[in-house]
C-alpha cells in the first residue's frame, strides 16, 4: 500500500477538477475530514495499518462528486476499485477501504470503529463553532441543484437533522463535540419557538 502516492493523487484531482460549485463538499471540506480522522484515530487507540485505511477512506470518501452529485459514494468506490491498484493497495485493502467510505451514506449507521470515525469525521463542524457558517455553505450548495429554503425552513431542516438524524458514535466525538451541537439544538429550537410566537 502506497498511501503516499494514493494521497497525492486524489488531492489533486480535488483541488483541480471539483465543481466551483461545491461550496460545502470541495475540497476544503475533504481536508477537514482528514484532519478530524487523524485526531479521532488518535484518541481512540487506532492502529497503524487500519489508520491508512481510514486516511485512505477520508481522502477518497467525497471523490464521487467529481462524477456525480447523488450517489456520490457509490462513483467514489468505483473510483477506488479503478485507481488503488496502481498504488499496490491489495482487493482486501480496497474493500475496507469502500466499507468506510459507504458507511457515511446518510441512511447507514456504522458498523465497527473505524466507520464510525469516518461518519463522526464527516460532521466534526457540527460540534464546533464553525457550525453555522459551514452549514450555509450547504444551503448555498443545494441551491445550485436547485434546492432552495427559506430562512425559517432552513432552521427546522437543521432542526431536524441535528435531533433526529444525527448521532455522534465514537466516545472521543461525544465527549468533544456533543455539548456543542446541544447548545446549537437549543438556539435553533429557540429561534423556531420565537418565529412563531412573532
Amino acid at each position: 500500500m502506497d498511501f503516499t502516492r494514493a494521497k497525492e493523487y486524489i488531492t489533486q484531482r480535488l483541488v483541480n477538477d471539483l465543481s466551483s460549485d461545491l461550496y460545502y463538499h470541495g475540497a476544503h471540506h475533504t481536508f477537514a475530514v482528514v484532519k478530524a480522522v487523524a485526531q479521532l484515530a488518535a484518541l481512540e487507540g487506532v492502529s497503524k495499518p487500519e489508520y491508512n485505511l481510514l486516511l485512505t477512506a477520508a481522502y477518497f470518501h467525497d471523490s464521487g462528486f467529481l462524477f456525480e452529485y447523488s450517489s456520490n459514494e457509490l462513483f467514489a468506490t468505483q473510483l477506488t476499485k479503478d485507481v488503488l491498484p496502481e498504488f499496490d493497495y491489495s482487493e482486501q485493502e480496497i474493500i475496507e477501504v469502500n466499507k468506510i467510505i459507504l458507511a457515511t451514506q446518510s441512511h447507514l449507521k456504522p458498523s465497527s470503529l473505524l466507520e464510525e470515525i469516518m461518519c463522526d469525521a464527516d460532521h466534526d463542524y457540527i460540534g464546533t463553532d464553525e457550525y453555522y457558517s459551514i452549514a450555509k455553505t450547504l444551503r448555498k450548495e443545494l441551491a445550485t441543484q436547485g434546492v432552495r429554503y427559506d430562512d425559517l425552513e432552513w432552521i427546522k431542516i437543521q432542526h431536524t437533522y441535528l435531533t433526529s438524524k444525527h448521532t455522534y458514535y465514537t466516545q472521543t466525538a461525544n465527549k468533544l463535540r456533543l455539548p456543542k451541537k446541544e447548545e446549537i439544538i437549543k438556539t435553533l429550537q429557540l429561534k423556531i419557538t420565537e418565529d412563531m410566537v412573532g
